[in-house]
């Protein structure tokens, strides 16, 4: 799991003789000028929660290998399985050990309800997703919360008339 780093800087405070004293109209330039003088606390953390999560499948989608299709196993994080509720949402991924790259913005390409999760991924030079590309069976990777509304299948009216639906997008933003 990720470990939280705190970093605390100095504050510095003056005393004031008009502390509770509500300012009048012309003294906020002055007060302006005193709020820039001062050095105010910063907390930094990494609120980041990353979830384990091993290959359990991984091959080529296409036949020059530019698009892989890879499976993660989530039988031991049920709770985070059970978070994935809609078809189009997406979670972050990043590959332990990679800390140069940041993590990918990943749209999760199986229905909820299973015990892991798929992915369809073109390699891109450079990039968390060229990493994506080069794993193996058992490798480990690290899954983000799950994000977004996803897309409102049930809103597809007559539901009887569309037994199968596709959906498809590339980039990112797409709503």
């Amino acid at each position: 799991m990720a470990a939280v780093a705190n970093t605390v800087s100095t504050l510095t405070l003056r005393p004031s003789p008009h502390a509770f004293a509500v300012p009048a109209m012309g003294s906020l330039p002055f007060l302006r000028r005193r709020m820039r003088s001062r050095r105010l606390a910063a907390v930094q953390q990494d609120a980041a929660v990353w979830t384990p999560a091993p290959v359990s499948s991984f091959g080529p989608a296409t036949a020059d290998g530019s698009l892989v299709h890879f499976s993660v196993d989530l039988s031991d994080a049920a709770d985070f399985a059970a978070s994935y509720t809609t078809p189009g949402q997406y979670l972050l991924i990043r590959v332990p050990g990679e800390d140069e790259l940041k993590p990918a913005f990943m749209a999760i390409a199986s229905p909820p309800g299973g015990a892991g999760f798929e992915f369809l991924v073109k390699t891109v030079p450079g990039t968390t997703a060229e990493k994506l590309c080069g794993l193996h069976d058992g490798d480990v990777l690290e899954l983000g919360a799950i994000m977004g509304n996803g897309f409102p299948i049930s809103r597809i009216n007559p539901p009887d008339e569309a037994q199968t639906v596709l959906l498809f997008a590339t980039g990112t933003g797409i709503r």
